[in-house]
């Protein structure tokens, strides 16, 4: 897929899951959808721009300190492990403060929303691939 197809993509992709989360996150707590919302808009640009620094430092280190930039099944499981598990560390604590909730039912909240995200996401690409597949195969001659 070229340049402009992944940027199609990725608005889709975080203006759907805006949209999801912030009609989802007053269905499963006690936030209003404007403040659902708002946070939604926040986490998903902290995500765009915590992807950006961790994706440079983890290609830093493969390169300088592990000294192989080849990236194994293994390596793609622990980069995104650390990548999630570093995004909920930094932020827990806002989702806590925003929400009036404790650490503990802010992890509990965040849990439900990453298997929401996970589950979007798989759904999401099967129809984005499926549409462009469809839209690309009428503008071929």
């Amino acid at each position: 897929m070229k340049f402009a197809g992944r940027m199609i993509h990725a608005v889709l992709y975080e203006i759907f899951a805006l949209l999801s989360i912030a009609l989802l996150l007053p269905i499963i707590s006690e936030v209003d959808v404007q403040k659902s919302l708002i946070l939604g808009v926040f986490f998903s640009m902290a995500a765009m721009l915590w992807n950006v620094v961790f994706n440079l430092t983890f290609d830093w280190c493969l390169a300088n300190i592990r000294k192989d930039t080849y990236k194994s099944a293994a390596v793609r499981v622990v980069h995104a492990l650390l990548f999630e598990g570093t995004f909920v560390a930094i932020t827990l604590p806002v989702l806590a403060w925003a929400m009036g909730l404790t650490l503990w039912d802010a992890l509990r909240l965040e849990a439900v929303l990453i298997v929401f995200i996970v589950f979007y996401t798989f759904f999401f690409n099967i129809v984005f691939d499926w549409s462009h597949e469809k839209l690309s195969s009428q503008t071929r001659p």
